[in-house]
C-alpha cells in the first residue's frame, strides 16, 4: 500500500514539473534594450545566428534576462558553495529555455558574474548538442 502511495506521489511530482516546464518555456524578458530590425548587410555571409551572437558578445552592456532575476543573488559566489536546492534553481531555468536560447543565457549568466554549477554546464552543452 505504501508503495502505491509513493508511486502516485512521484507521478504527481513528475507531472507537476512537466507542467511547470511547459508553462515557463520560452518566457524571457530583456532589460531596456530595444531590438532594432534591419536588413542584413550586403556583405552578409548568411550565418545570421553566428553574426548576431558575435555582435551580442562584443557589446558587454547588453544583459538579457530569461525570467531568472532570482539568480542574481548568486553573483560572485563560488560554484562549490551551492547547495542542492540552489543548483536546482539554476536547473529549473535551464530546462525552461528553448535550445537556441541556452547559448545566450550562458552569456547572460557570465556577464552577471554568476558562476554556473559545473554539472549544469555539462547539461547545457548536452542540450545544445541535441538540437
Amino acid at each position: 500500500m505504501e508503495l502505491y502511495v509513493g508511486i502516485i506521489i512521484g507521478l504527481f511530482t513528475v507531472i507537476g514539473m512537466a507542467l511547470l516546464v511547459k508553462v515557463n518555456r520560452g518566457r524571457k524578458k530583456t532589460t531596456d534594450v530595444k531590438e532594432e530590425v534591419s536588413a542584413p548587410a550586403s556583405d552578409c555571409c548568411g550565418a545570421h545566428e553566428v553574426c548576431e551572437f558575435d555582435q551580442l558578445k562584443m557589446d558587454e552592456s547588453i544583459i538579457e534576462y530569461y525570467d531568472d532575476e532570482e539568480l542574481d543573488v548568486y553573483k560572485n559566489i563560488d560554484e562549490k558553495e551551492y547547495t542542492t536546492s540552489q543548483i536546482d534553481q539554476f536547473r529549473e531555468v535551464l530546462y525552461t529555455l528553448k535550445t537556441h536560447e541556452i547559448k545566450n543565457w550562458l552569456l547572460s549568466i557570465e556577464r552577471r558574474k554568476i558562476t554556473l554549477p559545473s554539472i549544469l554546464v555539462s547539461e547545457a552543452r548536452f542540450l545544445m548538442a541535441e538540437s
